[in-house]
């Protein structure tokens, strides 16, 4: 396969002082691609060669991988490929790229395992893409329940896919960083968010919205992706599709479908502001709240099954 581009070919600082964050983000080689998980990348060889492709076989696997989701998208949106509206469903992009185009773009992923010199200690990146999946889906499943869905499911799903995407580009730019970050954070018992903000000066939600971006991502999917961690609940797009993710994300760490590098002890998600904020502007309002707790469990638990049978 071809190899992402190494460390030391990402172009220096032009004033020799060392890159910053947003130096990366300025940089070509360093935005070009990012690393998917090894099963994944197996499986989808595995599908792509056989005679009979089934290509919602081959939606479902990517929709479960952070990058190579996004390098379908990139793709499908590409001036190549000059689609008449955004794309913004694994399954339809595909379609519009072709299965020809599909295994370019499988051919030249790498796996993160064997790209990224993060600690097993620090971050499991099995355990990351299980969240990462878990949020996405569990984001989709809760836009369903709301009064006014703005969007269609598929982006629900992937700007919760994405949430943390931020922190994949930090790990791949900036590993030393990285790894000082979330073993400080888990020291000081703090968010990762909040040791990016006092370390960076910016969280993996900012980084996260600004490489989505620079791939051409629809502004409707970067910019929840961006506002997650805001404090602020606001009912007006985007911040309120960013209080969805944050939500799905608390759910997520809650009942422990895999971890984020998140050491904070969570809360239970169902007594915060977020769950009451859910349960005012969904279509369950008027019930009993303790109806859609369970309703909502229930779709934790499928999730979980799911998620944990494709990532292996």
């Amino acid at each position: 396969m071809t190899s992402l581009p190494a460390q030391d070919l990402i172009a220096p600082s032009p004033t020799g002082e060392p890159k910053t964050i947003f130096d990366y983000l300025e940089d070509p080689a360093a935005i070009a691609a990012l690393p998917s998980m090894k099963s994944v990348l197996s499986e989808l060889e595995s599908l792509t060669q056989n005679g009979n492709i089934r290509l919602d076989e081959v939606a479902q696997m990517v929709q479960m991988d952070q990058g190579m989701s996004l390098r379908v998208l990139r793709m499908a949106n590409s001036v190549y490929y000059a689609p008449s509206r955004p794309i913004t469903d694994v399954h339809e992009a595909i379609l519009y790229i072709g299965m020809g185009g599909f295994r370019s773009v499988l051919l030249s992923t790498r796996c993160i395992e064997t790209t990224s010199h993060i600690k097993q200690s620090t971050l499991d990146w099995k355990d990351f893409w299980i969240h990462a999946a878990g949020v996405g889906h569990l984001n989709r499943e809760l836009a369903s329940h709301l009064k006014k869905k703005e969007l269609e499911p598929e982006s629900y799903y992937l700007m919760g896919l994405w949430h943390d995407i931020g922190k994949v580009f930090l790990a791949h730019v900036m590993p030393d960083e990285f790894d000082k970050i979330y073993e400080q954070a888990a020291l000081e018992k703090k968010s990762p968010a909040q040791m990016e903000m006092e370390i960076l000066g910016v969280d993996h939600g900012y980084l996260g919205a600004c490489y989505l971006e620079k791939q051409g991502i629809p502004s409707t999917l970067c910019e929840p992706v961006r506002f997650h961690h805001a404090l602020a609940l606001e009912n007006e797009s985007p911040l309120k599709h960013a209080l969805l993710i944050r939500l799905a994300d608390l759910l997520i760490l809650y009942f422990q479908l895999g971890k984020s590098g998140n050491h904070v002890e969570i809360s239970d998600p169902f007594l915060t502001e977020e769950w009451q904020w859910y349960l005012e502007n969904s279509g369950h309002a008027e019930a009993d709240g303790n109806d859609l707790k369970e309703t909502v469990m229930e779709q934790v638990s499928r999730i979980s099954d799911l998620v944990r049978k494709i990532i292996t």
